[in-house]
């Protein structure tokens, strides 16, 4: 889910900027109209509710809603898209294909990081890679239309505000909110802008990736039904801390949930995670347990068995720890890995080790 789905490595710096205002907006975003697309009735490519350009030719009039409410236009569809790289690859399984990326592209080995999806990286130009990087040359060289990123909760993905003005004096941003946002919702969302944006999301490429996901989804369901009881956590560990996600915050782990998975809910989460001494571990026990499987940033698998707390859990000791895909970017063709991986651990796994 790169993504702000785990408190270590790159997502550390970015939490550690400002975690209390990830609370700030969390039952605000349900209240609030901004997950729906609109514009102006009178416009002549205009993103309906639908996220839909009811005018399909790339002149006249464009305006879009992001998630925070703003409402951007343009004298004409955007055809340069610079965005960070979760929407940037879940536009690119839409069929828009950014000229500029920022945020992580290559895990420290020099391959494609998971964040990047489907993206061909010699197809496209970066302009940063850590939090608020931006080579703001380069930027301008590529003179994008649009600069695309995503949200959780107030904060704004990988632009701080101290280099905000800067980005939006090149072009326009357009957020979306991924705090609290299911994947099949997130991805309809993201489907609205590339709609905007001239895709089709009706193409039968589109169609098919859309009937794989539903079936992985469905095989998740079956599995779950299978093993009532099953309970399932979702954790992180650093040296310092062992993190327990928070379904209501990780969009990734709500519908897990929603596919009918008993997760273990934190009683004090912060941000997405309730922080425990390795000491406390083992105060939420699970049968099944998904582990944050980024490659840097936090603790192994095999790391993680030199705390005493973490190996004798009962998941642990029955062999029962599969990968928390955090870094997947949520379309529908990464994601139908995710839930076909996961349906398989369900079914593998005992229900009665706690």
């Amino acid at each position: 889910m790169p993504v702000f789905n785990t408190p270590a490595g790159e997502s550390a710096q970015a939490a550690r900027l400002d975690r209390r205002r990830f609370l700030a907006l969390g039952g605000a975003l349900a209240a609030t109209g901004l997950l729906a697309a609109c514009g102006d009735s009178d416009s002549g490519n205009d993103s309906g509710k639908d996220g839909s350009a009811k005018d399909a030719a790339s002149s006249g009039p464009w305006t879009f809603t992001d998630d925070r409410g703003k409402k951007i236009k343009l004298p004409k569809r955007p055809e340069r898209i610079v965005a960070q790289s979760h929407p940037a690859a879940a536009l690119w399984d839409f069929g828009i294909q950014p000229v500029g990326i920022f945020g992580p592209q290559k895990t420290p080995d020099g391959d494609p990081s998971p964040q990047i999806g489907n993206i061909d990286l010699s197809k496209t130009t970066s302009v940063g890679t850590a939090f608020g990087e931006f080579q703001m040359e380069k930027l301008i060289s590529l003179k994008p239309d649009l600069i695309v990123t995503i949200a959780y909760g107030p904060m704004i993905w990988y632009i701080p505000e101290e280099v905000i003005k800067k980005v939006e004096a090149v072009a326009p941003i357009a957020v979306i909110q991924l705090m609290g946002v299911a994947v099949p919702d997130a991805v309809k969302r993201f489907g609205e802008l590339a709609a905007a944006l001239g895709a089709d999301p009706e193409s039968a490429e589109i169609k098919k990736a859309k009937a794989d996901f539903e079936a992985a989804a469905a095989a998740v369901t079956k599995a779950a039904k299978a093993k009532k009881g099953l309970s399932v956590a979702v954790v992180s560990g650093t040296k310092e801390n062992f993190f327990v996600a928070d379904p209501s915050f990780h969009g990734d782990v709500k519908y897990f949930q929603q596919l009918g998975l008993d997760i273990v809910k934190p009683a004090k989460p912060d941000a997405g995670f309730e922080a425990l001494s390795w000491e406390e571990a083992g105060r939420y026990k699970a049968d099944l347990i998904l582990e944050d499987s980024r490659p840097e940033g936090g603790l192994t698998h095999k790391q993680m068995d030199a705390y005493p707390t973490w190996k004798g859990s009962p998941a642990v000791k029955a062999g029962q720890v599969t990968d928390w895909q955090t870094e997947t970017p949520f379309t529908y063709q990464r994601f139908t890995k995710v839930l076909n991986d996961l349906a398989a651990a369900v079914e593998k796994a005992r229900v009665d080790v706690v």
